[in-house]
C-alpha cells in the first residue's frame, strides 16, 4: 500500500467502525424504549402501535388488561423491592403462558397487558383464566390478579382505544365482584360502572 492509500484505508476503516457503532448504539436504545426496564416486558407505548397495527389486519385476536390485587399493601408490607420482584416474576410467567402467540406488556404500576392476535374466544377465555390460576402458584409472597377481557366480535374492526377502555371496565367488575377473577367485557357492563 501507498501511503494515500494506507491513509484512505485508514479513513474507511474508521468512517465504518463509527457506523457500526452508531447501528448497534441505535439499536440498543430502540430496545430500551420497546421494553420496560424492569419487567422486560415490551413498554405501552410498543403494545398500542403493536395492536393498532394488528387491528387492521386480524380476523379475532384477545386484548386482557391485568391488575395485581392489593399490590399497594405488599409493598406496604414487604417494601418496594420485594413489590418489584413480584412484578419480574408475573412478567416472566406471562412470557411462559402466552409464548410466541402474541405479546405482552408492562401497562404501568402493577398492570400489565396481553394481547394475542388470531385467537378464538373460547381459547380466550382458556388462557386468560390459565393466567389468573397460575399467577398465585408462582408469586412469592402470593398475589392474586383480576382482569378484564376483551375478545372475539367484541372488538373486530374498533379502534384500539375503545377496546382498551372495555378492557378496563370488565377489569373494574372483576375487582369490584371479589378479585382474583376474569371478567369479559360485555355491554351491560357500561350501564353499571
Amino acid at each position: 500500500f501507498s501511503f494515500d492509500s494506507f491513509k484512505l484505508m485508514q479513513s474507511l476503516i474508521h468512517h465504518s467502525s463509527l457506523a457500526i457503532a452508531n447501528s448497534t448504539l441505535r439499536n440498543q436504545l430502540q430496545e430500551m424504549v420497546d421494553h420496560d426496564h424492569l419487567t422486560k416486558l415490551y413498554a405501552r407505548n410498543y403494545l398500542d402501535e403493536y395492536v393498532e397495527s394488528a387491528l387492521k389486519n386480524d380476523d379475532c385476536g384477545m386484548f386482557l388488561l391485568l391488575d395485581i390485587d392489593n399490590f399497594k399493601r405488599v409493598n406496604d408490607t414487604y417494601g418496594h423491592q420485594v413489590g418489584d420482584e413480584i412484578l419480574v416474576q408475573i412478567a416472566d410467567q406471562l412470557r411462559v403462558l402466552v409464548g410466541s402467540r402474541g405479546i405482552c406488556a408492562r401497562w404501568g404500576g402493577e398492570e400489565m397487558a396481553v394481547y394475542v392476535p388470531n385467537i378464538s374466544p373460547d381459547e380466550a377465555i382458556i388462557l386468560s383464566n390459565r393466567i389468573v390460576e397460575v399467577i398465585p402458584e408462582v408469586t412469592n409472597p402470593r398475589v392474586t390478579i383480576s382482569a378484564g377481557l376483551v375478545t372475539g366480535n367484541e372488538y373486530q374492526k374498533q379502534e384500539f382505544q375503545t377496546i382498551f377502555l372495555e378492557a378496563d371496565t370488565a377489569l373494574y367488575h372483576a375487582k369490584k365482584n371479589g378479585k382474583n377473577q376474569v371478567c369479559i367485557f360485555n355491554e351491560a357492563m357500561l350501564l353499571h360502572s
